[in-house]
């Protein structure tokens, strides 16, 4: 399970070194092949999907109606930021020039595991949505609802 934050950086040709802990359990568990995308329309931060995961989501979408309108936003949102990739031999993955101009991710950034794929981050960026939009009562509650 990919777990916990491990703050790296991403080098002058964009290329992210994915934490050897994150890559290690992604490559042993999925294989090498990813999928690369955002879930946020302005490209806040950049999604890693092992790509065995993202299509055990496309494989879920095939489920709801094509004229759904979320279905339509999430599709055209991750097709937009949204490429397959690979490990390179350093277990490096290049960042596209849009994607990591729109989540600023130009040289210090936090990695998040979040169970089964990544969520990459311009550390002051992240550091202010935690605090602004973090875990507050209300999710809390919601959580404990769900017997979490």
């Amino acid at each position: 399970m990919l777990r916990g934050r491990i703050s790296t950086r991403i080098d002058d040709k964009g290329r992210l070194k994915v934490p050897s802990a994150f890559r290690a359990h992604i490559e042993a568990e999925y294989g090498p092949a990813l999928y690369m995308t955002s879930l946020s329309p302005t490209g806040e931060y950049v999604r890693l999907y092992p790509l065995k995961v993202w299509e055990a989501i496309e494989e879920k979408l095939r489920g709801v109606p094509q004229m759904n309108q979320s279905r339509k936003s999430f599709e055209m949102t991750t097709s937009y930021w949204g490429q397959l990739v690979e490990f390179d031999a350093q277990g490096r993955v290049v960042i596209p020039p849009p994607l990591r101009e729109a989540a600023g991710a130009s040289a210090e950034v936090d990695v998040l595991g979040l169970q089964n794929c990544l969520d990459i981050w311009n550390s002051d960026r992240l550091r202010s949505k935690v605090l602004s939009d973090g875990l507050n009562d209300t999710h809390l509650t919601d959580l404990a609802a769900l017997g979490i």
